[in-house]
């Protein structure tokens, strides 16, 4: 193409829709012709390339810009062939600066319909660019971090799981795999309800109500079931899952398996109820040996000590024996909960906060380090218990003592007869007096040297209370109002005696008498009294007779026990063993 008709051209241009559309748009774009020369441009195109105040008509693209872009060539003599428009993107430094520019290639046709050459239209995408490459780093972090989520899922040996608010299975890692037996395959697009047992089915629909309300469900401990129809004990952390629009379309669950812990609760619980049984136990075979003790050594008035601290002594020995022998091997068992204990909190330092709060509570610290002093106090105690045990039979020897058939009236005038030098007169204190309302009785199946020891200290104390009120009244008093010890005995049907001893002393408080049957209770002072004498006279009745002692008491107007008994001790026994047999 020659200058003149390349001016000719370009005057011809001016005219043309592409040369307003060149210079009254904002746009950056040239004319070229057919072989890559500038021919217009618009002052756009100049300001955003940097090639104000150059003359670049007539210059060809690569002397312009001084490097060769092989895309645009392409795409350029492409378009002169084809009439396609095309765009090609191209990187560029700019001060430094990388950045990126887009050139649209539009095919320029001359008056005759024929391709003269293209318009070459500008545009700066940095921004678009860095947006665009920002996005697929972005995506590619997501996918990374995602690659990363489902190796730490697939390797976590929890069960991880996910579900629909249908409680369709959709997702299923190893860690479940392995919990529950059920491969993925077998279990995605399966209901959850196949691993609920039947009495936990309930459990499901409660969940489900609370993902809907975006609620989350933590450490839930329940039971499920696994593909060989074994149960489990497992610990469920369920959290809701939304869409992009917030929607809750589902859950997440995470199982473990806390079987072994739940075991471990279990045995520990099983072993301080056997220790909490056995210092009952202890404890009671403790205040029964005192009671013995005490009562050996105070002898208590009783006529037939020998034959009680037998009784006592095999009846202590059996209990004692036990406790002896178990308590090494529960030692042994308590310091394996200990060390088990230690792992727990070597390889779990962060529990629950339920667990927390508990050991918080309980001082396990505490516990852990006085728990085998405590065994050890215990074994020293039962040491002491079986020596003291066996020399309470060495003395005692056999139980000597009989049932048998007595006239109770003469073991009531027996006693009376022991404690004449108290009933009589003194120098300052008249008579007590004694009224016998006797009843007529048959002979009674009884012990007799014990059930006389009974009335032996319900006697001695009406005296001790008389005695007590008499020293603040006068002799005149005294005779005029004199103190009265009544005994009446009468049947009770036909099995049964009753025997009532009354006084007419000052009676007692009804804070004493919710406790005057308890061991080593008394309200009398130091040297006077041991306490033992009604605790061992209600065993001697309840006990040994299968009676009732009973005390009424109005404070002020005196005290009355009341003592039940069956007439023949056989039927009794008898009764005794057909309720045995009953409740085997």
């Amino acid at each position: 193409m020659s200058q003149n008709s390349l001016i000719n051209d370009a005057d011809c241009l001016q005219n043309n829709l592409y040369c307003l559309f060149l210079k009254q748009l904002p746009i950056a774009a040239a004319l070229l012709d057919g072989e890559m020369k500038y021919l217009l441009t618009s002052q756009k195109w100049l300001s955003e390339l940097g090639l104000e105040g150059q003359e670049i008509i007539g210059r060809s693209h690569l002397e312009v810009f001084q490097q060769f872009c092989e895309p645009l060539s392409e795409a350029y003599h492409y378009c002169l062939m084809t009439g396609v428009k095309l765009c090609v993107e191209e990187q560029f430094q700019h001060y430094g600066a990388t950045g990126w520019r887009q050139w649209t290639v539009h095919p320029w046709y001359s008056k005759a319909g024929v391709i003269d050459g293209v318009i070459l239209v500008a545009e700066d995408v940095t921004h678009h660019k860095q947006a665009e490459l920002s996005l697929r780093e972005e995506h590619k972090k997501a996918e990374e971090a995602m690659f990363r989520l489902a190796a730490i899922v697939e390797s976590s040996d929890d069960a991880i799981m996910s579900k629909t608010l249908d409680s369709v299975i959709v997702s299923w890692n190893r860690g479940a795999e392995r919990l529950f037996g059920y491969t993925a395959p077998e279990i995605i697009n399966q209901s959850v309800t196949m691993l609920i047992p039947r009495d936990r089915i309930g459990e499901e629909p409660q969940i489900i109500e609370k993902l809907k309300r975006g609620e989350r469900v933590d450490h839930f401990e329940t039971l499920r079931q696994r593909k060989d129809g074994t149960l489990v004990d497992i610990s469920l952390t369920i959290s809701p899952v939304k869409d992009t629009t917030g929607k809750i379309i589902g859950a997440s669950t995470i199982a473990r398996d806390i079987s072994i812990r739940k075991q471990a609760e279990a045995a520990l619980r099983h072993s301080e109820a056997q220790l909490r049984q056995q210092a009952t136990d202890l404890e009671l075979t403790l205040i029964e040996l005192k009671r013995t003790q005490t009562q050996l050594v105070q002898n208590e008035k009783m006529s037939s000590l020998g034959q009680l601290v037998a009784g006592v002594a095999h009846e202590i020995n059996n209990p004692v024996n036990f406790i002896y022998a178990n308590l090494n091997p529960a030692s042994e068992y308590i310091q394996y909960l200990l060390e088990l204990l230690q792992l727990y909190q070597q390889h779990y330092p962060n529990p629950v906060k339920q667990i927390q709060k508990k050991t918080q509570e309980i001082d396990l610290d505490f516990l852990a380090e006085d728990l085998p002093n405590l065994l050890s106090s215990m074994e020293a105690g039962a040491e002491r218990i079986k020596n003291i045990v066996l020399s309470l039979r060495n003395f005692s020897r056999m139980d000597e003592a009989e049932m048998k058939s007595v006239n109770i009236h003469e073991g009531i005038d027996s006693t009376l007869i022991i404690l004449q030098h108290r009933l009589k007169i003194k120098q300052d204190y008249p008579e007590i007096e004694v009224i016998k309302d006797y009843g007529n009785l048959p002979l009674v199946e009884c012990y007799a040297g014990q059930l006389n020891q009974v009335f032996m200290n319900i006697i001695s104390n009406a005296i001790d209370a008389l005695e007590e009120r008499d020293q603040w009244r006068t002799f005149a008093d005294i005779k005029q109002q004199p103190s009265q010890i009544r005994i009446s005995t009468e049947m009770l049907g036909s099995d049964h005696i009753q025997i009532r001893i009354a006084d007419n002393g000052y009676g007692i408080p009804e804070s004493v008498l919710k406790r005057l049957c308890d061991p080593f209770f008394t309200t009398k002072p130091v040297g006077k009294g041991t306490g033992l004498g009604m605790s061992i006279s209600y065993q001697i009745v309840t006990e040994k007779h299968g009676g009732s002692l009973q005390c009424n008491s109005i404070y002020g107007q005196g005290a009355e026990f009341i003592i039940e008994i069956p007439i023949r001790q056989s039927k009794q026994i008898d009764l005794k063993i057909s309720q045995m047999t009953n409740d085997k």
